[in-house]
């Protein structure tokens, strides 16, 4: 399958905005407390929704509207909203959208789910969750996907936090979110979510059932745990369905247990990485490979297609683990990267690819060992993780976490400008820095490899003195 077109970075955060922003036409829904429950003459969260699901007036909230209703906090209204009557539950079209994820909390204490979202196969309640932090969710019944969401019908994350939500009960899925269809999340971070239990495959972080984008979003330090809790520590695209990455990092995840599988990323079907990093993900555990190839950063069973990304530091405990397995049978799946790093900076001996490159749509790749083959190759030899010369993962600015290139690496004014010129990268990189940059100071702006693009403050010796100069 051919890489789909992406715009540039404006499209995603004007789309964003849209979605986050009140609908003409729509009921508002103002919350004015903090308090969960109902309290006369004011309306808290929980009422708002039950006033969105019903058309009724509650308390002090207004009637929702039949169709798309918006909810929204009044002034002042910041702080934890700490649940004490279980998860709140949505069931109409309902746009939520808070003062920002560092002003606004709902905890459920460990106690329930944050948010349920129902819909069904002829019945969708498209949600938009926006501006808030989702923590303390938790399921412990067999078969409870969703620690801190879940929802059935069609969902966007927009500028939120969900972190520290779990399940723990057997062959439950998605510790912070499991979603049944489309997914969007754009300029969230997903974060030291888990799934602990027999059977618990999948998604430490998140569980899709169908497609998703994800946009200016970090999913980072989330696990599984359990034997057979394979699936990745992170997100599982389950069914033939396809995940796009863009301007995004996924980073220090785990699955562990026996016969645990993909710490980073599980795919059912392709996968797109436009200026994305995949770092420090891990396969712990015996058996590591399941159903799929073990993949210590991403096993997926369709394409992988890598555009200006990262991949690096990913380990497998697996005697013959990979960071990247492609193809749920030999044969199947193709690996198809332009301008990208497939590296380690460790002695791991985790080999990096399952198998090479697809070398006729593949070019101005590096990697640190045989495995990938093909262009990743400099004359028949891998690049050493010396030549490459990354930084550790850091903030470098933007709105995610990236390896910088430090000066004289090889990847710097090594890429293809027509791949950084196309639609899917837009001539920006990762921190959305403008590309090419004359990294290496010869006097020509050349796309770098990778998902950082090098500017003059790379150039700075260890001595902090430019080499332009």
């Amino acid at each position: 399958m051919p890489t789909p077109p992406r715009p540039r970075r404006a499209l995603p955060l004007a789309l964003a905005a849209i979605l986050a922003s009140p609908v003409a036409g729509a009921a508002t829904i103002t919350v004015t407390t903090l308090a969960d429950g109902s309290v006369p003459g004011e309306c808290t969260l929980r009422d708002a929704t039950i006033a969105a699901n019903t058309n009724v007036a509650v308390a002090g909230c207004a009637s929702g509207e039949a169709g798309h209703d918006d909810i929204v906090f009044a002034p002042g209204v910041t702080g934890t909203i700490a649940l004490t009557g279980g998860q709140l539950t949505i069931g109409d079209l309902v746009t939520i959208s808070g003062p920002g994820a560092a002003a606004l909390t709902i905890d459920a204490q460990g106690q329930s789910r944050v948010f349920d979202i129902g819909g069904d196969q002829t019945t969708s309640y498209e949600t938009t969750l926006s501006g808030l932090t989702l923590t303390g969710g938790r399921t412990n019944g067999d078969g409870e996907n969703g620690g801190g969401v879940r929802s059935m019908s069609a969902f966007h994350l927009i500028d939120s936090v969900v972190t520290g939500n779990s399940t723990v009960g057997p062959n439950s899925v998605g510790g912070g979110l499991a979603t049944a269809t489309t997914t969007e999340i754009t300029r969230s971070r997903i974060i030291g979510n888990w799934t602990k239990g027999y059977g618990s495959l999948a998604g430490g972080a998140i569980v899709i059932f169908g497609s998703a984008a994800v946009t200016d979003s970090t999913i980072a330090g989330n696990w599984t745990e359990g034997d057979t809790a394979g699936g990745g520590g992170i997100i599982v695209f389950w069914g033939w369905f396809d995940g796009t990455f863009v301007n995004s990092t996924i980073s220090g995840n785990e699955t562990r247990g026996n016969s645990s599988q993909a710490g980073g990323l599980a795919a059912g079907g392709n996968v797109f990485l436009t200026n994305s990093t995949v770092s420090g993900n891990r396969t712990l555990g015996d058996n590591g490979s399941g159903g799929f190839i073990d993949g210590a950063a991403m096993s997926v069973t369709g394409n992988i297609t890598l555009t200006n990304s990262t991949v690096v530091d990913n380990s497998s405990q697996s005697v013959g683990g990979v960071s990247i397995a492609i193809g749920a049978n030999p044969g199947t799946g193709l690996i198809i990267a332009n301008n990208s790093v497939i590296a380690t900076t460790t002695a791991d001996t985790t080999a990096l690819c399952s198998k090479p490159m697809d070398s006729a749509s593949s070019s101005h790749d590096f990697a640190t060992d045989a495995s990938c083959g093909g262009d990743a190759l400099i004359g028949g030899t891998p690049v050493t993780a010396t030549a490459l010369a990354l930084a550790p993962l850091a903030d470098n600015g933007g709105p995610t976490w990236t390896h910088a290139l430090l000066a004289g690496s090889a990847a710097i004014d090594a890429g293809d400008d027509a791949v950084c010129a196309s639609a899917t990268v837009g001539d920006l990189d990762q921190r959305g820095r403008v590309r090419p940059q004359d990294g290496d100071a010869n006097g020509t702006a050349t796309c770098d490899v990778g998902a950082y693009e090098a500017d003059d403050a790379d150039r700075i010796f260890d001595d902090g003195f430019d080499p332009a100069s």
